[in-house]
C-alpha cells in the first residue's frame, strides 16, 4: 500500500476501522478518490478483515467527508489552536465526532477510547489529553450540535450556517441558489448529505434475468429504469435464492451501476437507437453496457484514461457481451474523421449531483468550474462536427449546474440551427434520494 503516503507509524497502529479509516483519508488528502483509496485500503487485509470491518471502515470515510465542514467548524469551537493538531490526529478527531454524532450504534466511551488510545500511541501522554478533553466537550454538546440553530449562532447569514450544517461548501450552495432559488437548494442539500442508495442492473441478455430481477424486488428492491433494481442503505442482500450477490456479479447476471445514470439513459429513450453507437467518453463502459445488454449496437468506445479503458474488455467477456472496438482518444480531438451513427457522450462535469456518493468532490476547489465548460463544449463541437443529418447525439452529465446543463444545450441550439432538441430531464429535485442527473437528446435534421 502506499506506504509513502503513510507515515510507518500510523500504518503500525492497531488493527480497528477507525485507523482504516484514518489511512483512507491520507490517501484522500494526497489526491486519491475516495473509491480508490478504500479500493487501495482493503486490497491490503488479510482475511481478519471481516465485512463487518469493511462496511464501518467505508461509513466512517463516506460520512467523514460527507460531513467534513460541519466538522472543521466543530473542532475548531473546541479546539484552541487547530491549525498546531497533526494531521493524523486531526483526521482521527474528525472521525470520532461524525461517529458521536451520526453512528448511534457505536459506544461513545469506545469512540472517544479507541482515538485517544491512538493519538497516545501516535503522539505522547499531552496530545491524548487534548483528544479527550475535546472528545468528552462533544459528547456533553450532542444535542445542540445536531441542530441549526447552533450553527446560526456563529454565521453571518442562515446561508452560511445551512453550508456548514448539511456539509456542502459555499461555492456550491450559491451555484445552486443563483441557478435553482432557495427552496431547491435546501432540498439538494438535505439530499447530499444522505447516505446513497445502492442499485443493481440485470443483464437483460441472460437466460435467468426475468427470474432474478423479479426476486432481487421481492428482496426489497424498488425497480429503476429498464432493469435496475436500487435499495436502501445497508439494505442490499447478501443473495437471491441462496445465490450469493457476489457470484451472480462475477456470471454476469447483475452489475453495479448508479439509478441515475440508469434512469437518464432509460428517459433518453435510446432502445429506438438501430445505428452504430459510438461512446465517446467511455470510462468504465458503464453506459455502454446497458446498451450492449438491451441489443444497442454499441461499435466505438473512446476515453481519455487508459486505466478506465483496459477494463472494459474484462467486463465485456464477464457479461457475455460482444466487444466494441476500444481506443485511447482525447474526445475534444476525435481520433477519426467520419462516424455514420449515434454519439453518447457522458461528459466530464463538475459532479454536483453526486455528492452523496462522491462526497470528495467537495474538498475540489471553485476555479475549476470554468474547465468543465470548456471541456465540454470542446467536446461537443468535435462530435457535432461528425454527427450526420437524421444521427442523434445523447448528452449526459451528474451534475447540477445550469452552465454544463440546459444553459449549455440551449446555447449549442442557438449556434447550431440544423440541430433539434427532442428530450431533456433533470433528476427532479424534491427527489428524496436520486442523485442528480441531466441529460438531453440532440438530432441533426435532414436524412432520415
Amino acid at each position: 500500500m502506499s506506504n509513502h503516503l503513510i507515515p510507518k507509524k500510523i500504518l503500525s497502529l492497531p488493527f480497528s476501522a477507525n485507523n482504516m479509516a484514518l489511512h483512507s483519508l491520507l490517501l484522500v488528502d494526497n489526491g486519491y478518490t475516495v473509491q480508490q483509496s478504500l479500493s487501495l485500503i482493503f486490497s491490503c487485509q488479510n482475511s481478519s478483515f471481516i465485512q463487518k470491518s469493511i462496511n464501518l471502515t467505508t461509513e466512517l470515510v463516506y460520512g467523514f467527508l460527507r460531513t467534513e465542514p460541519r466538522i472543521v467548524f466543530i473542532l475548531s469551537y473546541f479546539l484552541k489552536k487547530p491549525g498546531n493538531i497533526p494531521r493524523p490526529m486531526y483526521l482521527l478527531l474528525g472521525l470520532s465526532v461524525y461517529s458521536l454524532l451520526f453512528l448511534n450504534n457505536l459506544k461513545q466511551y469506545s469512540i472517544i477510547y479507541t482515538v485517544v488510545d491512538s493519538v497516545h500511541y501516535l503522539y505522547d501522554q499531552r496530545l491524548a489529553s487534548v483528544a479527550n478533553a475535546v472528545l468528552r466537550s462533544v459528547q456533553r454538546n450532542l444535542v445542540l450540535l445536531q441542530h441549526l440553530e447552533f450553527y446560526m449562532k456563529f454565521s453571518s447569514s442562515k446561508i452560511d450556517a445551512l453550508s456548514i450544517f448539511y456539509g456542502i461548501p459555499l461555492w456550491i450552495v450559491k451555484i445552486w441558489l443563483d441557478d435553482y432559488g432557495f427552496d431547491d437548494c435546501i432540498r439538494l442539500m438535505q439530499r447530499s448529505l444522505l447516505r446513497p442508495w445502492r442499485c443493481l442492473r440485470v443483464n437483460a441478455l441472460h437466460p435467468d434475468a426475468y427470474r432474478i430481477y423479479n426476486k432481487l424486488l421481492d428482496s426489497g428492491g424498488i425497480s429503476i429504469a429498464s432493469w435496475g433494481v436500487a435499495f436502501a442503505p445497508g439494505c442490499m442482500p447478501l443473495e437471491v435464492d441462496t445465490i450469493p450477490i457476489s457470484q451472480l456479479h462475477n456470471d454476469g447476471v447483475i452489475s453495479y451501476q448508479s439509478a441515475g445514470s440508469q434512469i437518464a439513459l432509460d428517459m433518453l429513450h435510446l432502445d429506438a437507437w438501430t445505428q452504430p453507437v459510438w461512446d465517446v467518453c467511455a470510462g468504465f463502459g458503464g453506459k455502454t453496457f446497458t446498451l450492449l445488454e438491451q441489443g444497442i449496437p454499441v461499435k466505438f468506445c473512446t476515453d481519455l484514461t487508459l486505466s478506465r479503458l483496459s477494463a472494459l474488455p474484462l467486463e465485456c467477456q464477464r457479461l457475455h457481451l460482444s466487444q466494441p472496438v476500444v481506443s485511447l482518444a482525447d474526445a475534444s480531438h476525435t481520433p477519426i474523421s467520419r462516424w455514420y451513427g449515434h454519439i453518447l457522450v457522458d461528459a466530464p462535469c463538475s459532479g454536483l449531483g453526486v455528492l452523496a456518493r462522491r462526497p470528495d468532490i467537495r474538498r475540489r476547489s471553485c476555479n475549476l468550474l470554468s474547465k468543465y465548460v470548456a471541456t465540454q463544449k470542446s467536446i461537443l463541437s468535435a462530435c457535432l462536427s461528425l454527427l450526420q443529418p437524421g444521427m442523434q447525439l445523447a448528452y449526459i452529465t451528474c451534475t447540477l449546474r445550469k452552465q454544463e446543463n440546459d444553459s449549455l444545450i440551449e446555447s449549442l441550439l442557438h449556434k447550431n440551427t440544423d440541430l433539434q432538441l427532442l428530450v431533456q430531464w433533470q433528476t427532479p429535485h424534491d427527489h428524496p434520494w436520486l442523485e442528480g442527473m441531466y441529460c438531453a437528446l440532440l438530432k441533426k435534421n435532414g436524412g432520415y
